[in-house]
């Protein structure tokens, strides 16, 4: 099991999507402030103003049912720093 409020990437069918983990169990996975990966035309990575499916701008929380995950493991420092940088304002 990986620890609650740590950064995970989550893979679907989808797309891919990032945020922290709120809770998990065997039925669902529940992520605080995440956001879908997008990809622009010169190959960079950036990050949807929420997670696109839902209609709704920046959620708090979106759960995403253990059905439909393909993968989830901890985000990789590069994505940590971008994230942190697009949900906080801050450079790191």
């Amino acid at each position: 099991m990986i620890k609650t409020n740590t950064l995970v990437s989550i893979v679907t069918p989808a797309g891919e999507f990032v945020g922290k983990l709120e809770s998990q169990t065997d039925t669902h996975v529940t992520l605080r402030t995440p956001k879908m990966i997008v990809h622009s035309e010169d190959q960079k990575m950036g990050f949807a103003r929420g997670v696109c499916l839902t209609g709704e701008e920046n959620p708090e929380l979106t759960t995403f049912y253990s059905g439909g995950i393909i993968l989830m493991t901890p985000s990789n420092s590069e994505i940590e720093s971008a994230y942190t940088k697009m949900t906080s304002g801050l450079i790191i």
